[in-house]
């Protein structure tokens, strides 16, 4: 792409230091593989010395950075500080929205103030045992991806049993109301829509495992009333806009057929770009090679003054 030639060298984050440093590595490898049959690429291992990345990140003379890191301190808005404060563009969203869009609780806040239906939620300190609770919960990190450590509780005896295991971390989680359910995503790429799927599993929560290992079906324009897929199409593009995500988003939903619902779950500013990703499935399904992929995202790189 013309606009991608005053970048000589492209630096592929990798790694990083949260739980879900393995899905960070496999989607910097396709992207790294992928690149570098056009490009000067390099990748740099991010760890836990931050000392060492930046380091790195000066070694590699990069003039853009694709950032492949999820969880904590890859799509958090914290790299992204770093690579501001260093001047150097980077792919994907900037600092509030990535810290904005990884907080599931407060994320949920700004939705709703949308007009955005989203399901029930509280965090640990609104929730009261000597309350009845509406089974079945689904508890979740309140600041994670990839779905690991996501829950689901079918009655008291496990909502029990959950808080007094993660006694010390319990501040951390999101307890919200189980609505079953369809799983429709909807992907933006270069600020348009790119496709909506359905994820079709066995199992009634969408988890890590039905993500990356037991991998489920994968239905691109599924059938929808129409109503509702107008709805949900204005709604991703709503939030992405109002979030001011950078490029691509991907954002996940459920629609509840009995009552005709839909619910937003969450909004992810990095999605996954594996093989079993979904982006590249529904970019893939617009001819939208791999390559053509990450060069759209190379293209809108971001670099925030202060």
């Amino acid at each position: 792409m013309e606009n991608l030639t005053k970048f000589k060298n492209i630096a592929v984050l990798k790694g990083g230091i949260s739980d879900e440093h393995e899905i960070s590595n496999l989607t910097a490898d396709e992207v790294f593989k992928t690149l570098k049959k056009k490009y000067s690429v390099s990748i740099i291992n991010v760890g836990p010395n931050c000392q060492k990345f930046i380091l790195d990140l000066k070694e590699s003379r990069a003039d853009i950075v694709f950032n492949c890191l999820h969880g904590f301190f890859g799509e958090d808005g914290q790299i992204q500080s770093i690579l501001n404060f260093l001047q150097i563009p980077y792919t994907h969203s900037g600092v509030l929205t990535s810290s904005l869009a990884m907080n599931k609780f407060f994320s949920k806040i700004v939705f709703e103030s949308f007009g955005i239906r989203c399901p029930n939620g509280k965090t640990a300190n609104k929730i009261s045992l000597n309350d009845e609770c509406v089974f079945p919960i689904i508890i979740k990190p309140i600041c994670g991806g990839s779905s690991n450590g996501l829950k689901k509780v079918d009655n008291q005896t496990e909502l029990v049993e959950f808080i007094k295991n993660h006694k010390s971390t319990i501040d951390q989680f999101l307890f919200e109301e189980f609505i079953p359910g369809r799983e429709i995503t909807v992907g933006i790429l270069d600020n348009k829509i790119c496709g909506v799927m359905e994820i079709i599993f066995k199992s009634e929560v969408y988890d890590f495992n039905n993500k990356y290992i037991s991998i489920p079906k994968h239905v691109i324009n599924p059938t929808l009333p129409k109503e509702i897929e107008l709805e949900i199409k204005e709604q991703a593009l709503m939030i992405h806009k109002k979030l001011n995500c950078n490029c691509l988003s991907r954002s996940d939903f459920r629609y509840n057929e009995k009552n005709n619902k839909l619910y937003l779950l969450e909004i992810n500013t990095q999605p996954g770009l594996t093989k079993n990703s979904l982006l590249p499935e529904m970019a893939k399904n617009k001819d939208i090679s791999f390559l053509k992929l990450c060069e759209i995202i190379l293209a809108n790189p971001i670099c925030e003054k202060f």
